[in-house]
């Protein structure tokens, strides 16, 4: 009874994993709303959404959807404790590797999350350091 339980238990987070959310078919009020309360298993997912909007958006009204974006999931996330927000980060730094691992070079980086690439991001940093570059300079562009 016990493994039938542990299977039916391995069965469903396999299948919660293998369906990431889609965001595509929610309003922008909608996305922006949902970053107040977004889990950290769907955040990736979220953050890549509302790239791809800003993209499609002139650059005041991206600018104003973007803050306001920030806004949200920094309320979202000031609720939670140091060690929460610890593994809150892990969970959708690795969700962001496993989806950008996916996609192409030029898909990264027209929705601007080549920064997502823990090891790319070491690299950069130790390039910037010092040096006074900004990221309008930067070779990740």
């Amino acid at each position: 009874m016990k493994k039938i339980i542990g299977l039916f238990i391995m069965g469903s987070l396999a299948a919660s994993l293998a369906f990431s959310a889609d965001f595509s078919k929610k309003s922008n009020d909608e996305i922006l709303n949902l970053a107040k309360s977004v889990k950290a298993q769907d955040q990736a997912d979220l953050i890549i959404e509302m790239k791809k909007r800003i993209n499609e958006m002139k650059y005041k009204d991206a600018k104003v959807f973007h803050q306001q974006f920030k806004s949200n999931l920094r309320e979202n996330i000031s609720k939670l404790s140091h060690q929460e927000k610890s593994q809150r980060k892990a969970i959708v730094q690795e969700d962001m590797q496993k989806l950008t691992d996916e996609m192409s070079g030029k898909e990264i980086r027209d929705l601007n999350l080549h920064h997502y690439n823990k090891n790319e991001h070491k690299a950069h940093k130790m390039d910037h350091q010092g040096h006074g570059a900004n990221h309008g300079n930067c070779s990740m562009r």
